[in-house]
C-alpha cells in the first residue's frame, strides 16, 4: 500500500508542474549546502525556485498529468526512468535570466547539470537547454532592438542638424578674428 504522504508529495509536484509551466529538471552531484543556498539565493533574485525532489515523486506526478497533456507523456517517454539526484528548477517572471543565471552558476560549480527543460509550451534536452542559457536575456534583446530602431532617427536628425552647427561654428570663427583685429 503506498504512502499516504508521499501520494501528497506527489500530488503537490503534479501541481507545482502545471502550475509553473516553466520548469526544468536538473542534476546534481556533490554539493555543499552552502553552494545550494548560493544558488537558492542568485535565482530568488530571478524569480526562479531550486527544489531538490525525488525521483519516484516527479515520475509519479508526471504520470498523473499524462492523462491532461501529451507533453507529460513525450517527458515520459523520452526521459524516464530518471536516474542520479534531482531537483526541480521553477520559473516564475522571465525564465531566460534564471536559466541563464543558473548555467553561469553550474559552468563555476561543475556539480549541476540540465536533465532536460519544458519553456513556452516545448520540451528541450540538457543540449538544447545549454544552448538557450547562453543566449541573451529577453529584456537586454528588447533594449537592443529599442537602440537600433532610435538609432537611424538619431543619425538623421544629427546629418540635418550638422550643417546648421557648422555653419554657425565659422561665423563664430570670422567674428572672434575680427573682434581681435578691431582691438588689435
Amino acid at each position: 500500500m503506498a504512502n499516504p504522504k508521499k501520494i501528497e508529495r506527489a500530488k503537490n509536484l503534479a501541481k507545482i508542474i502545471t502550475d509553473k509551466k516553466n520548469f526544468s529538471l536538473v542534476k546534481f552531484t556533490h554539493i555543499s549546502h552552502q553552494k545550494l543556498e548560493q544558488l537558492r539565493k542568485k535565482l530568488k533574485e530571478k524569480q526562479a525556485k531550486f527544489t531538490v525532489i525525488k525521483n519516484s515523486l516527479f515520475e509519479k506526478a508526471v504520470e498523473s498529468l499524462i492523462s491532461l497533456n501529451d507533453k507529460f507523456f513525450k517527458i515520459k517517454e523520452k526521459f524516464f526512468p530518471l536516474r542520479e539526484n534531482s531537483a526541480l528548477l521553477t520559473f516564475d517572471g522571465d525564465w531566460s535570466e534564471a536559466l541563464s543565471s543558473f548555467y553561469k552558476f553550474a559552468k563555476e560549480e561543475k556539480t549541476l547539470f540540465f536533465k532536460f527543460g519544458f519553456l513556452d509550451g516545448v520540451l528541450y534536452s540538457d543540449d538544447q537547454l545549454i544552448k538557450i542559457s547562453q543566449l541573451p536575456s529577453k529584456t537586454h534583446l528588447l533594449a537592443k532592438i529599442a537602440g537600433a530602431l532610435k538609432s537611424p532617427s538619431f543619425r538623421l536628425s544629427y546629418a540635418l542638424k550638422f550643417s546648421a552647427f557648422r555653419l554657425i561654428t565659422v561665423i563664430n570663427k570670422i567674428s572672434k578674428k575680427k573682434g581681435g583685429e578691431k582691438n588689435g
